[in-house]
């Protein structure tokens, strides 16, 4: 533990060195909510209910969220990426460090970052007359799974790119999030197969996870979540095999 915990210190201390990229991650999501109920507000919440329910406060703010957990896709990549190129994982690698030490020093430091998004859409979705309750916090317990999917993404992909694909293809993953787990459009009016596909996927799922413990609907929290947790626990685990791999060649 002491070394998961020294690891993860460096890391930590490697992303303050650059620390607009964490800022504008975690700073982007909450500016595009405060942009569109502003939007919102101006037209008219009954109107955009009505209309365009997905861009209501209670609803959109659960899908930003789940866009701003894709950031830490990029975060992640990018900080083992960084470190491949610099020569400084092969040289990590000659310490008694185990491949289970490495993962979890490069996972912690991003996991701050997802509590830090969460509660700040809430609190800002708050000041837009989304009803502040105890279940926004069961609204963020049943999003970890995504925390999961999009970190154990970051270490798949920062094992297999280079430190200069690894931002390009991180937000592909990004926008991929934002479009297809509902965030713009309401999934369930559109219908067809696009329904069906985005939902097999796990982005919508877990848009609609937080929005049913946000909502109150724990009845329709289950089957989300559980879709969650399987593409969780494959996420790290293939990042973590991946990774492995790479470190023994």
């Amino acid at each position: 533990m002491n070394r998961v915990m020294a690891f993860t210190g460096r890391n930590i201390k490697e992303m303050m060195r650059d620390p607009m990229s964490w800022i504008f991650g975690m700073g982007m999501p909450m500016a595009i909510l405060l942009i569109m109920q502003i939007i919102v507000k101006s037209i008219g919440t009954d109107v955009i209910a009505a209309n365009v329910p997905a861009f209501a406060v209670e609803r959109f703010t659960c899908g930003i969220i789940v866009f701003g957990y894709a950031f830490l896709t990029m975060f992640t990549a990018m900080l083992i990426s960084k470190d491949k190129a610099e020569s400084f994982l092969p040289r990590l690698f000659a310490s008694p460090m185990r491949g289970v030490d490495y993962i979890m020093g490069y996972a912690l430091p991003v996991v701050p970052i997802a509590f830090v998004q969460a509660v700040g859409c809430f609190l800002l979705a708050a000041a837009f007359g989304m009803p502040f309750s105890a279940r926004l916090l069961l609204g963020i317990l049943v999003s970890l799974p995504a925390v999961v999917i999009f970190i154990g993404l970051g270490i798949l992909l920062g094992s297999v790119c280079s430190d200069k694909a690894a931002p390009g293809i991180c937000s592909v993953v990004v926008q991929v999030a934002a479009i297809l787990s509902g965030m713009w459009f309401d999934l369930d009016m559109i219908g067809g197969g696009l329904n069906v596909v985005c939902h097999i996927l796990p982005f919508a799922n877990a848009y609609d996870a937080i929005r049913f413990a946000v909502g109150g609907n724990y009845s329709q929290v289950l089957a989300p979540l559980l879709i969650c947790t399987a593409y969780a626990v494959v996420s790290f685990a293939a990042g973590t095999l991946v990774f492995t791999k790479k470190m023994k060649n």
